[in-house]
């Protein structure tokens, strides 16, 4: 019984987080509470864009993107004409298609006698897109919201759950989110958490120059349960592509991740006869449902290339993907697709491709997720596959640099116990340095042999 309220206490805390951060991706910021910037107020320094020749300029019209508002709307309201409109649009079609504005992005026109002079249009929290008149013309480009990272560590230790712990010590639930992530085929977080394991976590903080803080990356994590740790570390195996790798310097990650989505329950498991919901006869279900709220990041579970990102009667707006090693996956019921996504499109595992949704045949906001090998679709939940690739052989001096030095850092986090004012020690790590860790080549000969 204890253990199932565990479990009720996980999925709540995922549910909660899965409505916040879906709110959080339909309202990107750039600019403080939407309004038409009275004379004299400044750009917001979050935009970090200049018009030439004007020291503080203020945007014409700036808000938020209303329900079917449109591009052409918006700049229109500034008194520009379809023209110019029209052809400011097109020049930017390569970077960002104004067409697929959506409710709830921030914007800023900044318009002088009748023309425009630049538009900025928030993608993400992340990202923005400047529009620049330049001549004759416009220049389109993306640009990163600049951030001030710091690094941060927590630790907990586990006297329900996982999140319980988290919400105890007011510890942000993204991050617990993330952990979980990065260490889901090590550890069965329903399954294999006892009282008394623990964690500590080193992880970036971001604090964007409107005051907007997030969770950044992890960049170390120790997990033990029932007296075995489990580690991970953010490590750069391939140019530009960092990813998580254990002690030994195995891939954490798999070809395909576990699910497409992070907060969810299944609805509907993988079945050769099932009652379909809105035809109502029986009929193979090749993948597995998952119900979570509309709106909510859908991610690619594996490095590929998109064969389709389109709509039809039953799947709704649906995205096809084949992954390198021959798989190909399929998402439908979306309610909209990821920024950029086509067919064509190299994407990299974990990226967003679109958002839970209900479109197609589909009673509620789901997605429901399939995998395909060969000409048979498949169990995704059964699939046995292997790692991605170790830590090359070239690479391990500098990842054993690493990880030695991580471990040494978490060592000295001590371990926070919510029921008291103390923080518990654990003995195995009274000393951070001494009788610790097993010889390099005993921690090295595993991911050699893969």
């Amino acid at each position: 019984m204890r253990h199932d309220r565990h479990i009720q206490v996980f999925l709540l805390a995922a549910a909660l987080a899965a409505i916040a951060i879906g709110l959080a991706i339909d309202r990107p910021g750039i600019l403080t509470e939407p309004a038409v910037a009275p004379a004299g107020d400044p750009v917001p320094a979050s935009v970090d864009a200049a018009i030439p020749g004007k020291a503080c300029p203020v945007p014409t019209l700036a808000g938020r993107v209303d329900r079917n508002g449109s591009f052409f709307d918006i700049v229109s309201a500034c008194g520009i004409e379809p023209a110019e409109i029209y052809a400011a649009a097109r020049s930017a079609k390569q970077v960002y298609d104004f067409r697929r504005i959506y409710p709830g992005q921030r914007y800023e026109v900044y318009a002088d006698s009748a023309r425009i002079d630049s538009v900025f249009f928030s993608i993400s929290e992340e990202e923005y897109v400047s529009l620049v008149r330049t001549g004759d013309g416009y220049e389109a480009e993306r640009r990163s919201y600049p951030f001030d990272v710091v690094t941060r560590t927590c630790s907990g230790l586990i006297t329900q759950s996982l999140f319980a712990s988290f919400q105890e010590q007011g510890l942000p639930i993204e991050l617990g989110l993330q952990l979980v992530d990065i260490l889901a085929w090590d550890i069965d977080f329903f399954s294999d958490i006892r009282k008394n394991d623990y964690f500590r976590v080193i992880y970036e903080e971001k604090t964007r120059s409107d005051g907007l803080q997030r969770i950044g990356r992890i960049l170390a994590v120790e997990f033990n349960t029932q007296g075995t740790s489990h580690y991970a570390f953010l490590f750069e195996n391939e140019d530009g592509l960092a990813d998580y790798f254990d002690d030994t310097g195995r891939s954490l990650r798999k070809q395909l991740l576990r699910a497409p989505l992070s907060y969810t329950r299944i609805s509907s498991n993988f079945s050769s006869r099932r009652l379909h919901p809105v035809l109502h006869h029986y009929r193979p279900h090749y993948g597995i449902d998952y119900a979570a709220p509309e709106g909510t990041p859908v991610m690619t579970t594996g490095d590929g290339t998109v064969l389709a990102a389109s709509r039809t009667r039953a799947n709704g707006n649906y995205v096809k993907i084949r992954h390198n090693n021959g798989y190909i996956t399929y998402y439908l019921h979306l309610s909209r697709f990821g920024s950029g996504i086509r067919g064509g499109v190299k994407v990299r595992q974990g990226q967003v491709i679109g958002y839970v949704g209900h479109t197609g045949y589909a009673t509620g906001p789901h997605l429901d997720y399939r995998v395909k090998i060969g000409n048979r679709f498949v169990n995704p939940r059964r699939l046995k596959l292997p790692p991605a690739k170790p830590v090359s052989e070239e690479k391990m001096p500098a990842f054993a640099e690493l990880r030695d030095g991580r471990i040494t850092e978490l060592c000295t986090i001590p371990i926070r116990d919510s029921r008291t004012v103390m923080y518990a020690a654990t003995p195995e790590h009274d000393s951070p340095t001494e009788g610790y860790r097993p010889p390099l080549e005993e921690r090295t000969a595993g991911a050699a042999s893969q």
